[in-house]
């Protein structure tokens, strides 16, 4: 097992009360997977696609899976249900876009390519919110395209280590986690990163 399971309440629940407990635990991290589904998809396909309907289908798999992971957790609850609907999102991307998707084994990867566009704006737009000072607002059109252009640059886990804590509001353990790496180094990037976009910003005069 995993270092950190032994501790996980929400695997231990599972444990526990079996398959009543799924219902529950969805709905504790439904937001959060909510967030995720919404700044993953395509925006090729966000007409034809509704979040909520990922989700269920998320919840369908997770019910059905739920025994495979009890019978040999390697992750906590939030990271499996993130892979399952990672792999969901995946699907509907190979179902709607086919031969106009990019190669699926790079769709696996931190950052995938339909997403990076349109996250890179939002995350640029947020951003340049919380960087950008009051008497520099007048500028902040010109902030954000700056911001984007950094944003776009960045080491891909630097980047979603951004988009983890300020689009999908995950916190510090929680991005921690996600990628696999111990909370302190994922504090390191997430403060580097956040340093190298500060550095690029307007200048007050």
């Amino acid at each position: 097992m995993a270092r950190g399971l032994a501790d996980d309440c929400d695997l231990e629940q599972l444990r526990r009360r079996g398959k009543e407990a799924v219902p529950e635990l969805f709905r504790q991290y439904r937001a959060k997977l909510l967030r995720m589904i919404a700044f993953r998809l395509d925006s090729r396909i966000m007409g034809k696609v509704d979040c909520e309907d990922v989700l269920q289908d998320v919840f369908v798999e997770t019910v059905r899976r739920f025994r495979r992971y009890l019978d040999q957790p390697t992750v906590p609850v939030l990271v499996w249900l993130r892979q399952i609907t990672s792999q969901v999102l995946i699907d509907i991307h190979r179902r709607y876009l086919g031969a106009r998707m990019r190669d699926v084994s790079k769709e696996i990867g931190l950052y995938w390519g339909g997403f990076a566009d349109a996250s890179s704006a939002s995350l640029a737009a947020q951003l340049a919110d919380s960087l950008t000072t009051p008497s520099q607002y007048v500028v902040r059109d010109e902030a954000v395209a700056a911001v984007k252009a950094l944003v776009e640059k960045l080491d891909p886990i630097d980047r979603e280590v951004l988009v983890l804590r300020h689009l999908e509001e995950l916190s510090n353990n929680e991005v921690a986690a996600v990628l696999g790496i111990d909370k302190f180094a994922a504090s390191k990037r997430y403060l580097r990163a956040l340093a190298r976009l500060r550095s690029m910003m307007p200048v007050e005069t």
